[in-house]
């Protein structure tokens, strides 16, 4: 069913909302959250929810076994992984940490997380992983090994993959699988380094334990 006028202008006030409140964060307090990213409180934060990237890892175990046999199963799973990553692990507790009304940093994490495309927190998600992590060329020229293209641009593309299998339900082939499961497991070495600057890391399974 398409939208009538009045709901594509709830849409788009509501998408423009979304757009200024993460900008509002970001330019607020960007050198506040590169500052206090290996804080106490999201160390905290962390050791609180460890169990926050278990079925990621499940879902990558997934993708690793269908890879040969159901390349585009494969990569569904390895993108979600991706998208799991950077949204639940990486920014929801950035973004918490910018909240400094408790009761109300769940909430506005959890909204804006799960209705914001991750490409409106790229800077923010940049900054800290720069921050803490030596990239030689700069995290926007970062390229997994055996890529020739940034890391950032590879994922945009498997997106843009995984949506044409949803959406128009296309097929995919097992050089798409193994490059989406590639871009995956670069993230996972990504984000192993920041969260072993707080003394962190995951295990086999995924659970957040310290090193």
């Amino acid at each position: 069913m398409s939208m009538d006028w009045y709901e594509a202008e709830q849409e788009q006030a509501y998408s423009e909302f979304i757009d200024s409140l993460a900008a509002e964060l970001y330019d607020e307090h960007k050198e506040q959250a590169i500052a206090e990213f290996v804080s106490e409180r999201l160390a905290s934060y962390y050791k609180t929810h460890a169990h926050m990237a278990e079925d990621a890892i499940t879902f990558l175990k997934k993708s690793q076994s269908l890879q040969d046999s159901e390349p585009t199963a494969s990569l569904i799973f390895s993108s979600t992984v991706t998208e799991v990553l950077l949204k639940s692990v990486l920014l929801k507790p950035i973004v918490y940490g910018l909240v400094h009304t408790e009761s109300l940093a769940e909430l506005i994490s959890t909204v804006l997380v799960k209705q914001a495309g991750i490409d409106r927190f790229k800077e923010l998600v940049f900054g800290i992983l720069e921050h803490h992590i030596h990239f030689e060329s700069g995290i926007s020229n970062y390229c997994r090994e055996g890529a020739d293209v940034p890391l950032w641009k590879e994922r945009e593309g498997i997106q843009v993959l995984r949506n044409k299998v949803l959406h128009q339900a296309k097929t995919c082939n097992k050089y798409d699988a193994e490059r989406s499961l590639g871009v995956a497991m670069a993230f996972i070495n990504l984000t192993n380094l920041l969260l072993s600057s707080i003394g962190l890391k995951f295990s086999k399974g995924g659970l957040l334990v310290s090193e």
